[in-house]
């Protein structure tokens, strides 16, 4: 981290820990499930369930973001997750687990969760400059995954061995010491030039339709989204009935499980450290080689029955979605404008991360009838599909990301970024 500055430290301390703990519990609600029941239909609900949020919650999330103190709505989230965890410990200790009380759960945590999404992609431009941004979202993507996905899955199975219940201490423990370290970030997170608080109906759906109708003007941004809500479509059709397809089709244990699932990891943070390398001149052929690699990776993963192999396209998975993250993520960083840019990120995970519910309801459907390998053949097409359909706006991206370093140099170095006159 260095060069990145003492809050940019704390703040990615504070994704690794919170991320670790979500790691933990996205392993054991899964497990949890399956002990309850193995139908796919009944499991992939609880899944729509913590996707649900996105759909509903996120556009107005946004606006709130582009309202309020951005950290301290961070902080305060992060501490009523840590209360609903405590709860939901509580209930498993007493054998009062259930499908319909899971889905409760795992909805409420989902607003959390929009609620510090919406946030959190704000908070970086105001602590490393410009130029580090690329760098910066590499570091963070990089310890999300790594603590989400390698880290996490493989001890969340471990807990859950010890005690259907440890999983989610250790999760209640994570939003708390998350909540602490942004609570140590210096400064004033508010948004510039923030919307009057208008707190009726008409004002939050102006500040919604203003953030909307930005994206949807802009064609590099709504390419964005589109692509990526293909993208989460189906990593939500495989992800809902992913428990299964490694206890059954593959044939692992709990603890496989959770190894299985964080071998995406593997691959993400190696990507983490080649994105931030990667200039702006070459962005859009990544961004079109990550789609293709999320496509037919996920293909792979529904042709075998071999864990090994699985494993093996987990991995390149969780390289090519890295990559994509960190692109996208500095792209939206660099051109949307600081007062807009709770509601862009909103109005963008409202299309794509919209699709997730979606994608877990027709990934159990799809698994029940025509088998539990089918919703990652359908779904790596599907997104395979969309990289060939876009491909022309996605490398319109190099062009993009230098007029904006090129703009940004002359305005620091004081002169009229426009030219002359």
């Amino acid at each position: 981290m260095k060069g990145l500055g003492a809050d940019f430290r704390r703040l990615w301390l504070s994704s690794a820990v919170s991320n670790l703990g979500d790691g933990v519990r996205l392993t054991a609600l899964p497990l949890l499930a399956a002990a309850v029941t193995r139908d796919p239909v009944a499991v992939a609900v609880v899944s729509v369930a913590a996707e649900l949020p996105w759909l509903l919650v996120s556009l107005p999330a946004g606006a709130l973001a582009d309202r309020v103190d951005r950290r301290r709505l961070m902080v305060v989230v992060q501490l009523v997750r840590m209360c609903l965890v405590v709860l939901l410990t509580a209930i498993v200790l007493a054998d009062g687990s259930s499908i319909a009380i899971l889905c409760g759960f795992v909805f409420l945590l989902g607003i959390g969760e929009v609620l510090f999404d919406a946030a959190a992609p704000t908070i970086l431009p105001r602590i490393v400059p410009r130029e580090q941004l690329t760098r910066g979202n590499a570091r963070l993507f990089g310890v999300e995954l790594g603590a989400n996905e390698f880290v996490g899955p493989p001890l969340g199975g471990f807990l859950y061995r010890l005690g259907q219940a440890v999983p989610f201490v250790l999760d209640a423990i994570s939003f708390a010491v998350s909540a602490a370290l942004l609570s140590r970030m210096r400064g004033t997170f508010r948004p510039d030039r923030a919307p009057d608080a208008d707190s009726s109906a008409a004002g939050l759906l102006r500040e919604v339709g203003e953030g909307f109708g930005w994206l949807w003007r802009n064609p590099v941004i709504r390419t964005l989204s589109i692509v990526v809500t293909f993208m989460n479509l189906a990593r939500a059709m495989t992800m809902a009935i992913f428990v299964l397809y490694a206890l059954e089709t593959l044939d692992l244990s709990e603890i496989g499980f959770g190894v299985l699932s964080s071998a995406v990891a593997v691959g993400a943070v190696a990507a983490s450290w080649a994105a931030e390398r990667i200039r702006p001149g070459a962005a859009g052929r990544c961004l079109v080689a990550a789609v293709l690699g999320h496509g037919l990776t996920t293909v792979a993963m529904g042709a075998t029955s071999n864990a090994w192999v699985a494993g093996a396209s987990s991995a390149a998975f969780g390289f090519a979605t890295m990559t994509w993250s960190v692109l996208t993520a500095s792209v939206r960083q660099t051109v949307v404008p600081d007062r807009l840019l709770g509601r862009i990120s909103s109005v963008h995970r409202f299309l794509s991360w919209g699709s997730l519910p979606l994608g877990s309801l027709l990934g159990g459907v799809l698994a029940t009838a025509y088998g539990l390998r089918v919703p990652f053949v359908a779904g790596g097409l599907a997104v395979v599909l969309a990289a060939l359909v876009a491909a022309r706006v996605l490398l319109g991206v190099s062009a993009l990301l230098e007029e904006h370093t090129a703009e940004a140099e002359q305005t620091e170095a004081g002169a009229d970024p426009k030219g002359p006159t």
